[in-house]
């Protein structure tokens, strides 16, 4: 009995010490990120992923350190072993996503999303909806109308792409278009909340007021606004 007890003491004594290196390590890393060690981060965040492979903010520290330095096959390795060990895609990119954003670095996202894509094909239109999400985020036309008509070309009848492509189409300054592409969302979803504020700010811009009105009313008894409710006034 008193073997057995030592013995669970001097495992509680390893695991203590393992926690405290680790959380030794965790903060050398991020003091290492701050002050745009990256060479120094990417090294401290790989020892941190070898005790605990499946942490997604680990994960996305490394890669954008490892985009800093730079060092891509390291990046898109990071990606795959997130993956191997749970992580979805969706959640370790927008972890990448916040954190390249936090650092000022927005603009390494959209190159890093184009990089996954050339090098794991079978990730294409999964990294087709991320890139549209970001162009969308920063407001680029001409690429939400590119990347919504490559995903459109699998869902054809998607309100969420055909918006996206509407919006995309507005920004590039295709109006027709983008009404056309509303039109076309209500035909599908007549009850679309989106497509009709985006028709009744449109033609209430354009000093159409009776049309305005119309579409107004009816996103109104979907979904009751005070933004809607004075516009309509």
């Amino acid at each position: 009995m008193r073997k057995i007890f030592i013995f669970l003491c001097l495992m509680c004594a390893v695991a203590a010490s393992a926690a405290d290196r680790y959380e030794l390590l965790s903060q050398r890393a991020a003091r290492s990120f701050e002050w745009e060690e990256w060479s120094s981060a990417a090294t401290l965040y790989e020892l941190m992923l070898q005790q605990h492979p499946d942490r997604v903010d680990t994960y996305s520290h490394a890669i954008v350190a490892n985009q800093m330095i730079p060092d891509s096959a390291a990046t898109i390795d990071l990606i795959e072993r997130a993956m191997s060990h749970g992580i979805g895609l969706e959640e370790v990119l927008e972890a990448v996503r916040t954190t390249d954003f936090s650092i000022g670095q927005g603009d390494l996202y959209g190159r890093y999303l184009r990089q996954l894509s050339d090098s794991i094909p079978w990730m294409k239109r999964a990294l087709n909806h991320q890139m549209l999400r970001y162009y969308t985020f920063r407001n680029d036309g001409p690429m939400m109308v590119k990347y919504a008509t490559r995903m459109l070309s699998g869902l054809p009848e998607s309100t969420e792409y055909l918006g996206a492509l509407a919006k995309g189409y507005l920004l590039t300054g295709d109006d027709s278009k983008a009404i056309d592409i509303w039109q076309k969302i209500l035909g599908i979803d007549p009850r679309n909340y989106s497509a009709l504020l985006e028709l009744g700010n449109y033609y209430m811009l354009t000093g159409d007021t009776a049309t305005a009105r119309r579409y107004l009313q009816q996103a109104q008894q979907i979904h009751p606004t005070p933004y809607v409710a004075k516009a309509l006034q």
